[in-house]
């Protein structure tokens, strides 16, 4: 499996998992006229998860960007 499917993969069930939180939040809301602490919960769960996963992603990527730089920096610098 390619890089870019995991990527997308990754994604999309982060987004996935955070609409339907929301749309529990909603629906509990509707229903009851309240927010039950279970939603909540869920609520609180999606959004950790939607966090890491792109929190890590760009903090990855940014980490590989700066590795690079700094390999490319040492190889100029080696070479005057």
């Amino acid at each position: 499996m390619k890089q870019h499917t995991k990527d997308w993969m990754q994604y999309s069930s982060a987004l996935a998992l955070l609409a339907s939180a929301i749309v529990a939040a909603l629906w509990s809301f509707a229903k009851l006229s309240e927010i039950h602490a279970t939603v909540l919960t869920y609520v609180g769960e999606a959004v950790a998860f939607c966090a890491a996963v792109y929190g890590i992603a760009l903090y990855t990527k940014h980490e590989i960007r700066n590795q690079f730089r700094k390999m490319n920096n040492k190889e100029l610098e080696d070479e005057e």
